[in-house]
């Protein structure tokens, strides 16, 4: 008797199995750190804390569709996934681009270092970009002063200057007119916000002249705005002394009427003498600063300003020569000049 024996048969369709194993994505694991992923969408979500809220600007559909052609060329960071879920550092913009274009996936890079986990790593990294709202900013540094955080320490982790913050903070009172010029993207900008809302205290009417004049308000409107404002408060000083025979009042005296010019120093034949007996006396004065708080100056000393409030600086990169507010300038250094100024 012949044993019936059973042939093995290959079935083809193992083969379609193992290839298909091999060639979809790798499982991704927790100790994938500083590689670059493929993070499923659905297995991210976005900080609850992220402090940046308004994501809706002019280059968004812009954005959408680069992504969606072209894919997201610079990977977010995420912290390790738990019960398999992944949470955005860096790369909320990204992350809901991406969700709008239709992916299904985007490139990620696990990140364990728990200082870029923390609030301010993350406004830094929007601001770097220059894509986060001037008022998420504000809200933040309201945050952190809320946490006890200091003015100036709050700078420093921003990698800001001292002025930084005071703009920004001047966000959150903004006059009912200024914030809507704000939500209506006519202004933009914490400094430029900031200098909308001095001029508002200063003179309201001519403010709001401005605003409802333009589409767009700039540092130039404002520089003119101010300056019409002077002009103003010049034609309108009162007159309650007789000045028949006196000698006509400096536009100084006219804006710094508690100045005495009795207190100003020899004229300037008697402190070029004094200069050689006294060395703590500077016979040509060089008056240095910054202007909008980035931009090296020289303070045009011998330059009469057109309007009172107004000094003349010359930028020390480009040799431009400008009347600027006399608060926009930020004073370093008052030494003896060696040239002509």
């Amino acid at each position: 008797m012949i044993a019936n024996i059973k042939k093995s048969v290959f079935n083809l369709e193992m083969l379609d199995a193992v290839k298909r194993e091999t060639t979809s994505a790798p499982a991704i694991l927790d100790n994938q750190v500083g590689v670059v992923l493929a993070i499923p969408l659905n297995q991210i979500i976005e900080d609850e804390h992220q402090p940046r809220k308004d994501f809706n600007d002019e280059n968004w559909q812009d954005f959408v569709s680069d992504i969606k052609r072209r894919g997201v060329q610079t990977p977010i960071h995420v912290r390790p996934a738990v019960d398999g879920i992944y949470t955005i550092i860096h790369g909320a913009r990204r992350y809901r681009a991406s969700q709008e274009a239709g992916l299904s996936t985007i490139a990620a890079i696990i990140e364990t270092n728990a200082s870029a986990f923390d609030d301010y790593s993350q406004v830094l990294e929007n601001t770097k970009r220059a894509n986060m709202a001037a008022m998420d900013i504000a809200q933040f540094i309201q945050k952190r002063i809320a946490a006890g955080d200091s003015k100036s320490s709050i700078a420093e982790k921003l990698s800001e200057n001292a002025n930084y913050v005071t703009y920004h903070l001047a966000l959150l009172d903004m006059p009912e007119m200024i914030a809507e010029a704000y939500s209506q993207g006519k202004i933009k900008g914490a400094q430029l916000i900031y200098r909308l809302i001095n001029l508002y205290k200063d003179a309201p009417v001519l403010a709001e002249s401005l605003i409802i004049s333009n589409e767009e308000i700039t540092n130039a409107l404002i520089l003119k705005a101010r300056k019409t404002e002077a002009a103003t408060d010049t034609n309108n000083a009162p007159q309650d002394v007789d000045t028949t025979n006196a000698a006509p009042v400096s536009v100084a005296t006219q804006v710094l009427p508690y100045h005495n010019p009795a207190n100003e120093e020899l004229s300037t034949a008697k402190r070029t003498d004094l200069t050689k007996t006294e060395p703590s006396k500077i016979k040509k004065p060089l008056l240095l600063g910054f202007y909008q708080d980035h931009q090296p100056c020289m303070v045009l000393l011998h330059h009469k300003p057109t309007t009172a409030g107004f000094i003349h600086i010359k930028l020390e990169l480009t040799g431009e020569c400008l009347e600027v507010p006399a608060e926009a300038i930020k004073l370093n250094l008052l030494t003896e000049a060696l040239g002509k100024e």
